[in-house]
């Protein structure tokens, strides 16, 4: 079923036809919350909310943009203030943290993953982690990256481009830093 006529009866009243709408994109919403956010239990929490407000102002989508750049938006405007308040709390945390804490196996994995990934993205602006998502992750084009992000196709292609040379970069210099690392072991 296409999605605008879903969208209608979900307008309509008609709240079942949402389930189809939360199928066609959870995965998509989910694996971009986690990207931002770098956490599997955060990525999962926020994209339950990123529905939640879809559904709850559906009536303000205007139906000039793609659903789909219309989601992205709400999910990037939810990971943004999840991460402000992720960022107030690890600066109260570790007034009330206490030394023995213990940690399940999935934290401790998720832990490691956000770690690895804070290592690759922590220089990037939510603006460059987005599309590099959109275009990397999701292979969308630059002109649907262009809708999502209000901005020209041309303008994000020289972006993307920008990039791509401070992620090779960066990749250059850990690679060096290992060698020389492995230089000290010998």
């Amino acid at each position: 079923m296409e999605i605008n006529k879903l969208l209608e009866d979900v307008r309509r009243g008609n709240v079942d036809s949402f389930e189809p709408v939360i199928r066609m994109y959870e995965k998509n919403i989910y694996r971009f919350c986690f990207f931002m956010l770098g956490n599997r239990q955060e990525a999962e929490d926020a994209a339950q909310d990123v529905f939640f407000k879809a559904y709850r102002h559906l009536g303000g989508y205007d139906e000039r943009q793609t659903f789909k750049a219309w989601l992205y938006k709400i999910a990037e405007n939810h990971c943004r203030n999840v991460l402000k308040r992720r960022w107030k709390w690890l600066r109260l945390l570790p007034l009330f943290r206490s030394d023995s804490r213990t940690e399940s196996a999935e934290q401790a994995y998720s832990e490691q993953m956000g770690t690895e990934m804070a290592f690759w993205f922590k220089d990037l602006s939510l603006p460059e982690k987005k599309l590099l998502f959109l275009r990397a992750v999701e292979e969308c084009s630059f002109d649907e990256i262009a809708q999502m992000m209000g901005e020209s196709a041309p303008t994000l292609r020289k972006r993307f481009e920008r990039l791509k040379r401070k992620l090779r970069a960066k990749k250059m210099q850990e690679e060096e830093m290992c060698d020389e690392r492995r230089l000290e072991l010998r």
